[in-house]
């Protein structure tokens, strides 16, 4: 397994779950909705992080294998830091590039689908239950 995977990958989801408990523990809001902000700024940091490590790379060698790897990057994404990647790739500039980066927009909207029904869910029907899945559309 690549070193920068197994870091970047821990450590995002490390950072995700310290800020979610620091913010479900001051704040009176559901868990999920604490999830998604701590994950939103968590990979908006990574998409920072990754862009300058690009950046300052073409310029030394120093900082050339610290690069956050893609998978990371997207699985931050589908784990709920959907918001932090759209707005690390357009405050940045960064992994726009669809001809070269076709999964990262996949990614995106499939996740961006995916919060957008629980959120929904949570917000206006009952409880998800996890079987049967009919259940799951019903309002």
């Amino acid at each position: 397994m690549n070193r920068n995977l197994l870091i970047y990958t821990l450590l995002g989801v490390g950072l995700s779950v310290a800020l979610a408990s620091s913010f479900q523990s001051r704040l009176y809001v559901h868990a999920y909705v604490t999830w998604i902000g701590a994950c939103t700024i968590v990979t908006w940091a990574l998409y920072a992080w990754d862009k300058r490590a690009a950046e300052l790379a073409d310029l030394t060698k120093r900082l050339r294998g610290w690069r956050v790897p893609e998978l990371t990057l997207n699985l931050m994404a589908l784990m709920g830091g959907v918001i932090g990647a759209w707005a690390g790739r357009a405050m940045f500039n960064h992994k726009t590039n669809v001809k070269r980066h076709p999964v990262i927009l996949a990614v995106l909207i499939l996740s961006s689908l995916v919060h957008l029904f629980i959120a929904v869910r949570l917000v206006y029907g009952p409880p998800l239950e996890p079987w049967p899945p009919s259940n799951w559309f019903t309002f």
